[in-house]
């Protein structure tokens, strides 16, 4: 990944997050007690809340960096 490269990252937690809801749907199937309902409240739901927060921040830091490089590269 080059220096100032963001999209290749955002784009590995996107596949990570859409893979660990997957599986959180497999799982949830057959796990239903009050310890997945917690789990999902309290673990799961945190951290994919998170992940769409901070892409829209990725997208745009890394179109900062692309600027920036094109203006030194000129």
């Amino acid at each position: 990944m080059p220096i100032g490269n963001l999209q290749s990252g955002a784009g590995q937690l996107k596949d990570a997050t859409q893979k660990l809801t997957l599986a959180w749907h497999a799982v949830s199937e057959s796990w239903v007690d009050i310890k997945a309902k917690q789990f999902e409240e309290k673990t799961l739901a945190p951290v994919l809340e998170e992940v769409a927060a901070v892409m829209p921040a990725i997208n745009q830091m890394s179109a900062m960096l692309m600027s920036a490089k094109r203006a030194l590269d000129e």
